[in-house]
């Protein structure tokens, strides 16, 4: 494939993230999206990094800063509450994001062929073209989480410090967009230690010049913790909305038996957080929880009394949420392993598994087009998952890959313990690994070998001029 049908795949990928995600997606229809609006507006008109939508707001730390700055400097370019401006930019990020895809697939398979059906895979890969569309962290944090896979990949094969440099500087900005991916240098780390040269090149002073180059990344936001509000606070806390906060109880409830989006995030909406907006009419009655989410009928009738106190009390006061905590104690005191154990593991499996919902889109997008758009992103995940299968005789040489895929499940997975609800939107940061897999997959069915090159064929030059 020459570079001229390398460029009009772009085209084409930029022309459906402009075109048909603004008809079909909300870009605020999430309160978190107006969140980071206030935020951004906060900074770019009053140079305060704060949520307050008052006059004078006061500085804060519920989230961390990176989209919320890449949102004011869009706003102080195209002017306040943008989203269009918004939507342009992220776009072009993602083109940047499948760009990164294609020399990733190159890097590891040696293939232009392999790494040209990444790139087309990721350029119609349904979370990372709806997510261009909202006012959401997504987009940024899956450009940041591939570069530091790049690099990490580069960094096994490759006697640079560059790379070791680029690692620390993707990974710390990757973590200060979205705090889960904290975990992506923990999981990243044993990659060096199985691959092929990883263990040579890896050394104690690359070590440290990877971490120093993150640590500096972190400085200015730890520094403007203590100077502003006081904290050492090096990421955001687990619950980022103040309601949130105030429903602890309620949501560690929640978190012991959550293990789908189908019905926890509007259980969570109907309870926490209404204030003086409180609806009655939309309270769920018991019935609305599914069955497994009580451990016997005297637990079913205690819910059922805490929520018809929540109805005459008009909002979750402290004493009903304390309540739910005390449930949440008993049934994790009774059922450990099903809480701390296989809870999480049937959670990283509807991570993935489980589409984005109907949430996510407007409400006259057409039903054929988010049918589509699911089968899509089911197949994707089929085929990747069937990519990793086909590599498995050299999966030291794509561990980076892997591990990064792996950090991302368990850290969603393990989330559900601080907010309560599974969000199959994050892995979307690691989705341009899984169209690679993906690819890989497709490869081998129609070229019947597989594409993954032994560890002593990757060190061929290569000659791509892109």
């Amino acid at each position: 494939m020459k570079q001229i049908n390398f460029i009009i795949l772009a085209i084409i990928g930029l022309a459906i993230r402009l075109w048909l995600v603004p008809q079909w997606v909300d870009a605020m229809k999430s309160d978190e999206s107006r969140q980071f609006d206030q935020y951004a507006v906060n900074l770019a008109e009053h140079g305060v990094f704060s949520d307050d939508a008052t006059a004078n707001p006061l500085p804060n730390a519920r989230r961390t800063p990176h989209y919320p700055l890449f949102l004011a400097s869009v706003y102080k370019w195209a002017g306040c509450e943008n989203w269009r401006a918004v939507q342009i930019v992220q776009s072009v990020l993602d083109l940047i994001t499948c760009w990164l895809v294609y020399r990733t697939a190159r890097e590891l398979f040696r293939d232009r062929l392999v790494g040209y059906w990444s790139y087309g895979t990721a350029l119609i890969a349904t979370p990372l073209v709806v997510f261009t569309g909202h006012i959401l962290p997504e987009t940024l944090a899956a450009l940041w989480t591939t570069l530091a896979v790049f690099c990490a990949l580069k960094a096994c094969r490759d006697n640079r410090n560059a790379w070791f440099v680029g690692l620390g500087i993707s990974c710390a900005a990757a973590a200060l967009t979205k705090p889960m991916l904290i975990a992506l240098p923990v999981f990243l780390l044993p990659a060096f230690f199985v691959t092929p040269e990883g263990r040579r090149f890896f050394t104690a002073k690359r070590a440290a010049l990877a971490v120093l180059c993150g640590a500096l990344l972190f400085l200015p936001w730890v520094t403007r913790n203590i100077v502003s509000v006081h904290q050492f606070n090096i990421l955001a806390t687990c619950r980022a909305n103040v309601q949130d906060d105030e429903a602890r109880g309620y949501h560690r409830w929640l978190s012991t038996w959550t293990d789908s989006q189908a019905h926890n995030r509007l259980l969570i909406a109907a309870v926490v957080g209404q204030g003086g907006a409180f609806k009655p009419d939309q309270l769920p009655p018991v019935e609305k929880f599914p069955d497994y989410a009580f451990d016997s009928d005297k637990e079913r009738d205690t819910v059922k009394g805490l929520l018809r106190q929540v109805y005459v009390q008009m909002k979750l006061t402290p004493e009903t949420d304390a309540e739910f905590g005390k449930l949440a104690h008993e049934k994790i005191r009774h059922h450990p392993v099903r809480y701390y154990v296989l809870l999480p593991v049937f959670r990283m499996v509807m991570l993935w598994v489980e589409p984005l919902s109907q949430q996510w889109f407007k409400k006259e997008a057409p039903a054929r087009a988010m049918r589509y758009a699911q089968m899509i992103n089911l197949a994707i995940v089929a085929f990747g998952f069937g990519g990793l299968w086909v590599i498995r005789h050299h999966w030291r040489d794509a561990a980076p890959l892997m591990f990064a895929m792996l950090a991302c499940t368990v850290a969603g997975a393990l989330e559900c313990f601080c907010v309560a609800y599974v969000d199959p939107r994050v892995v979307v940061p690691v989705y341009p690994l899984m169209c690679i897999f993906a690819s890989a997959c497709a490869f081998h069915l129609t070229r019947a070998k597989s594409p993954l090159k032994t560890s002593t064929e990757i060190y061929e030059p290569d000659y791509d001029r892109w």
